[in-house]
């Protein structure tokens, strides 16, 4: 069955109406009928990324407790299981894109934004190292040295946790001595540099490499840092 794109508007955004309310049943059925009715798998995550993001905007409001962010990062999860195999078949995950290790940093709990990067970079091919939530630098600088990664992203919802991501850039900085690091890339809710000139300086300050919106900047950065790095390699 092929729908128009007014009708698949409108069920997209009853989808999103669904996430936001956190109906798990009523999500999936949701993201089973529309694979069938030929609805791409992208415009559906495009609409799981503006249902999380409203999420983690209520949780901010205090309309939503941890339990919801929980309950909506299983969601996804679930969502994900049906998605997966049609992005695979539309030209995902093709091969090793190249190895990711992400984490949100210590002091921080939140890991929506943190969850969904991981999907898509492994819907393309990126193996990704989840090294989950309220990280240590140090936790981080042990994984990069054993894994030598393509790239490190950061995840942090709050502005309290920019010290330690200093900490973070400094140690890895510091141990490459001279010699090419992985890049780091943060990215969370906070990150508004285009409204926020001030906060944009002091992550320019840190030292990290990147700063990305959101689940889909991330995965055209790492897709874009694999390209040079394989360029590089062939020069």
């Amino acid at each position: 069955m092929v729908i128009t794109p007014q009708e698949q508007q409108v069920r997209l955004a009853r989808l999103k109406t669904l996430i936001v309310s956190l109906n798990e049943v009523a999500v999936l059925q949701a993201v089973a009928d529309l694979l069938h009715d030929g609805v791409s798998p992208r415009d559906i995550l495009l609409c799981f990324q503006n249902g999380l993001g409203e999420i983690g905007e209520m949780y901010q409001r205090g309309e939503y407790y941890v339990s919801g962010l929980i309950l909506s990062g299983e969601i996804m999860r679930q969502s994900m299981r049906l998605l997966m195999p049609r992005l695979v078949k539309e030209g995902g995950a093709v091969g090793r894109s190249g190895l990711v290790i992400i984490g949100t940093i210590e002091g921080d709990i939140h890991d929506l934004g943190k969850n969904m990067a991981s999907y898509f970079l492994e819907a393309h091919g990126f193996e990704v190292v989840d090294l989950g939530v309220d990280v240590p630098p140090r936790a981080f600088l042990k994984e990069i040295l054993q894994r030598e990664p393509n790239a490190v992203g950061v995840s942090l919802l709050l502005t309290t946790c920019l010290e330690p991501l200093g900490r973070l850039v400094h140690l890895v900085r510091a141990t490459y001595h001279g010699r090419q690091a992985p890049p780091i890339f943060v990215g969370g809710g906070f990150m508004t540099a285009s409204t926020d000139p001030t906060l944009a300086a002091e992550v320019e300050r840190l030292g990290v490499d990147y700063v990305v919106r959101d689940a889909f900047d991330t995965l055209n950065l790492c897709l874009e840092l694999t390209r040079r790095g394989e360029a590089e390699a062939t020069d």
